[in-house]
């Protein structure tokens, strides 16, 4: 039992009617003075607060009230809406994404702050969207918790995190930094490079994808000499993606000096062995065909408008200019192939997001990889499923690339071919999923309709599932409408 001072027990023990207490002996006198009301009630709270300060070795202190929390004048959240939110993040819903999206207009009932702070602490992939739902408020009671204080976004302009913080902090705060001035954010890992571990400077130099540009060129170089090869991997998978740098320039030489076109004539000229410099570039010692793969993957797409003469590169404009397949039959070596070529552009195309090209490889081939398929122009995905057969509209890959929402002839289309073509499981399972997130609503009750009328078992839970995914958001949207 903490002993208090006598001046306490005195009054504990005569009554505060005939011995009012002192509280000059007490470590809480501060505190203790400023309490009014009964005096008996007084004499119990400063007994309180005396025993709460020995026991807890600190100074209890009047604190102002802090300020209310911001305004927030969005709508509230619909209570619809509110339950329907917690059922999503209670099973990692796929449709939490499109939630958010649609309800970025609105905010949360102060009621449920807490608890959406409460998940976004251990939900990293909607975390920001979470702490945005619950808008000034939310941002105010977590400033207030000091387990709470990666919710808030870091500010850029205050460094601090990145002196002194544990690694996932200053990597939370660079990617602030990065969002706000790209520029600065690579002076900064530039002049705190040597400092970083190998692994750091992965991870960090790999967040320069976003916002990537010139100001990113001589670090980028730099990282090509570092002794990591995680580091070097990283550099050499952002070089690419500027098209005017130094590097695209050593890369496109290297195509002019090893793929020599004269008249009908095409012949390699790859050296047996890769030099310094292009060993630096991250051209392997590799059979002829695969370096010259790696250098027109890497090489600027411009250097193909140098190439002329219909008989060797047969046509099909991109600006006019930029000549493409070249022919089996004009190769004067078996080493390089039209599809090995056509692999090298299509990784070149999604390295520099070039959709024209894109568009030319669609056009030439009817098909195209996943990945380039994300950068072909939503204009041309459309005129091709519209034009495409029945088989040929169930390209997984296509359709894939195709964001929603998708025009309703096309939909029923990819639909109309899943019910009566003969395909696959998985792509039957794959191009439904995409129809139950794309599909414009309408199309719930012809995909419930198709369940009923299929004999295939497997099939009828396909389409039924898609059906009812359809249905929920459709029902999603009209809770935040």
């Amino acid at each position: 039992m903490t002993a208090l001072p006598e001046s306490l027990t005195t009054a504990a023990l005569l009554g505060t009617a005939r011995s009012a207490p002192e509280f000059d002996a007490l470590h809480t006198a501060d505190a203790a003075v400023e309490l009014t009301g009964d005096p008996a009630a007084t004499l119990l709270a400063a007994a309180a607060l005396e025993t709460t300060f020995v026991t807890a070795a600190t100074v209890p202190v009047i604190r102002e009230l802090p300020s209310p929390a911001p305004d927030d004048d969005r709508p509230v959240l619909p209570d619809a809406a509110a339950e329907r939110l917690r059922a999503l993040l209670a099973v990692r819903s796929p449709l939490l994404d499109e939630w958010f999206e649609v309800a970025a207009r609105f905010r949360a009932s102060y009621d449920i702050v807490v608890d959406l702070l409460t998940v976004a602490t251990t939900d990293a992939v909607h975390r920001d969207r979470l702490v945005a739902l619950t808008g000034a408020r939310g941002r105010w009671v977590a400033a207030r918790n000091p387990e709470w204080a990666d919710l808030l976004p870091p500010d850029p302009l205050d460094d601090s995190p990145w002196h002194a913080g544990p690694p996932a902090r200053r990597r939370r705060w660079f990617e602030a930094l990065r969002a706000h001035d790209p520029a600065a954010a690579t002076a900064t890992l530039a002049a705190s490079w040597g400092a970083q571990t190998a692994a750091q400077r992965a991870e960090l130099v790999a967040l320069l994808a976003v916002g990537l540009g010139p100001h990113d060129e001589d670090l980028l170089e730099r990282a090509l000499d570092d002794r990591s090869r995680k580091v070097r991997a990283v550099a050499l998978d952002l070089l690419p993606r500027l098209p005017d740098s130094a590097f695209a320039r050593r890369m496109a030489e290297r195509v002019r000096q090893w793929l020599l076109v004269d008249g009908a004539t095409v012949t390699l000229a790859v050296p047996e062995r890769p030099d310094e410099s292009a060993l630096r570039d991250g051209l392997a010692d590799d059979p002829a065909r695969d370096l010259l793969v790696a250098a027109v993957a890497a090489a600027p797409l411009s250097v193909w408008r140098e190439y002329a003469g219909d008989t060797v590169l047969p046509e099909f404009d991109v600006d006019d200019t930029v000549r493409t397949a070249l022919t089996d039959a004009a190769l004067t070596d078996a080493a390089l192939t039209e599809a090995a070529l056509t692999e090298a552009w299509g990784r070149a195309v999604v390295r520099q997001r070039d959709g024209d090209w894109a568009a030319a490889l669609l056009r030439r081939d009817g098909t195209v990889d996943a990945a380039v398929a994300q950068v072909v122009p939503r204009n041309i995905l459309l005129a091709h499923l519209r034009g495409a057969s029945p088989s040929a509209v169930l390209d997984d890959a296509l359709l894939a690339a195709l964001p929603a929402p998708w025009p309703r002839d096309v939909a029923e289309k990819v639909l109309t071919a899943l019910y009566t073509k003969l395909t696959t499981t998985r792509v039957v399972r794959d191009v439904l999923t995409l129809l139950a997130h794309r599909a414009p609503f309408e199309l719930a009750d012809l995909l419930a309709d198709a369940a009923n009328r299929t004999d295939d078992l497997g099939r009828l839970h396909l389409f039924a599932s898609a059906a009812d995914t359809l249905t929920l958001r459709k029902t999603i949207h009209e809770e935040l409408s």
